[in-house]
């Protein structure tokens, strides 16, 4: 394992605009970091709530997720703050130039990386599509930072430009880097990278959120429909709506629910929650929640 500084392998021409170098950092390397996207009041707000969940309860049950890291599940409905990151304009940017359109948010996750964990094999998000290498985009994979990243206290792994690599060569530990990342920072990588959570030998914990977003016709890792009701999407963008799988495929009807774009299951569930608030509210006792 290589221990490198984020600017390392970064070769920008200045005068692109953001967007542009961070689709050709990915093409090139297979990853980019991108720095201080989340304020302050961001990160407080999304550290409380994903605190209230982490209570050493969901551990993980095998060597890949790790022994000694925790895990939130169904983000959006336990800790609302993580709508910014699911929508964050520079990271769709970038997901938007590389995947297909009506591509889906797969994953939403929590992890916190406790001291004594082990390295997590290096994989790629992308092997469920089984197509050779190598190949376009089938996915893009974004770990939040929420604490300080180092390669001390497990920082991600990852082996720039094996996403160009074919299908029999296999990485070499020695090959993978570990980057330094502050909090309120994103580390996003194309699905073909060779990637892996990394060893906590520190005394300190390191908290995260991993997101990612796949081709609309790659099955979600997390069930997100089931997992994030009509209701609860409601409450939220009809972009990320449209993320978690209430809608159709961009061209075509794939995806409908009796013969009609799901987005209106979303919209019919805010409708009637606001009809329920102006009944309560007009109630003869005042009732209004």
């Amino acid at each position: 394992m290589t221990k490198v500084e984020p600017e390392e392998f970064r070769y920008f021409e200045e005068s692109a605009a953001p967007s542009s170098r961070d689709v050709e950092a990915m093409r090139r390397d297979g990853y980019v970091v991108l720095e201080g996207l989340l304020d302050d009041s961001q990160l407080e707000a999304l550290r409380c709530e994903i605190e209230a969940q982490l209570r050493r309860t969901q551990w993980g049950r095998n060597e890949f997720e790790g022994k000694k890291t925790e895990r939130v599940y169904s983000m959006l409905v336990k800790c609302p703050s993580v709508a910014p990151l699911v929508e964050h304009p520079r990271v769709l940017s970038i997901a938007d130039a590389l995947l297909s359109p009506s591509y889906l948010l797969a994953a939403c996750q929590g992890t916190r990386i406790h001291p004594g964990e082990t390295a997590q094999v290096l994989h790629c998000d992308d092997e469920i599509g089984a197509a050779p290498r190598p190949r376009s985009s089938l996915s893009v994979s974004v770990m939040w930072a929420l604490s300080d990243y180092t390669p001390e206290n497990g920082s991600t792994l990852l082996v720039p430009r094996s996403h160009a690599w074919k299908s029999d060569r296999r990485p070499d530990p020695d090959e993978a880097i570990s980057l330094t990342i502050s909090p309120g920072s994103a580390l996003v990588w194309l699905g073909g990278v060779y990637h892996g959570g990394g060893a906590n030998v520190s005394n300190s914990c390191r908290t995260g959120v991993s997101i990612i977003y796949f081709e609309p016709w790659l099955r979600q890792v997390e069930n997100m429909t089931l997992a994030v009701a009509p209701d609860v999407a409601a409450s939220y963008s009809e972009r990320i709506q449209r993320l978690l799988g209430y809608g159709v495929l961009q061209g075509l009807f794939f995806g409908h629910v009796d013969g009609r774009d799901p987005i209106g299951l979303v919209r019919a569930a805010k409708e009637c929650d606001a009809s329920r608030r102006t009944v309560r509210k007009d109630s003869p006792s005042g009732e209004f929640q």
